[in-house]
């Protein structure tokens, strides 16, 4: 398994991690500190990193290229397109939410912003989710996993279930994310978190 970067996303887009990291492989320290201003980082308890460059507009790993363009002529709101593990991905993103299939799944999500932050609902491939993003939390089911994630300092920390048994998962959103319409931060996520 490649570290940094690697994207490993077994999350919405149906591919599997590797194994967990070999005794000499870098730290948990050594990982977040190598990681750079653009990063999202998540890295579970058993071993499971996922990594990925977010730069204005666009996804970038050594297994996913998604970006965020300008929609369709006719249509309003942003396009989300590429291809993550060969998986096409084809979402427009308006300013209330999105719609597309990721694999031939579908993503729909219905986004909504209050004083606590960002909600999220609807499907991510094909899974109910539920889910919020503010600054102390991050929260719910993304597809078929759920997140209960306290904000600690720079990274998001706690338990996350995908099925089986809690485990402990750190996860750094970079702030460059910020800057990104609620519908494609929601989109993002669900690609990134979602399984």
């Amino acid at each position: 398994m490649r570290l940094l970067p690697v994207l490993c996303l077994s999350l919405s887009l149906g591919a599997a991690c590797g194994p967990a990291p070999a005794a000499d492989s870098p730290a948990r320290e050594d990982i977040f500190g190598a990681a750079g201003p653009g990063e999202f980082i998540l890295l579970t308890a058993t071993g499971e990193l996922v990594s990925a460059d977010i730069e204005p507009g666009r996804v970038l790993g050594p297994d996913v290229d998604v970006g965020v363009y300008p929609p369709d002529s006719g249509r309003g709101g942003q396009a989300v397109r590429g291809v993550a593990f060969n998986q096409a991905v084809s979402v427009t993103a308006t300013g209330q939410g999105a719609t597309g299939v990721v694999g031939g799944m579908p993503l729909e999500l219905s986004v909504t912003r209050a004083e606590t932050g960002l909600r999220a609902r609807g499907l991510v491939a094909g899974a109910l989710s539920d889910y919020r993003l503010d600054e102390r939390q991050l929260t719910g089911v993304i597809g078929r996993c759920s997140y209960e994630l306290t904000r600690s300092g720079r990274y998001y920390e706690g338990a996350r279930s995908c099925g089986g048994q809690p485990h402990q998962v750190t996860v750094l959103l970079p702030r460059g994310l910020s800057s990104w319409s609620d519908a494609a931060l929601a989109t993002t996520l669900g690609l990134l978190l979602g399984a």
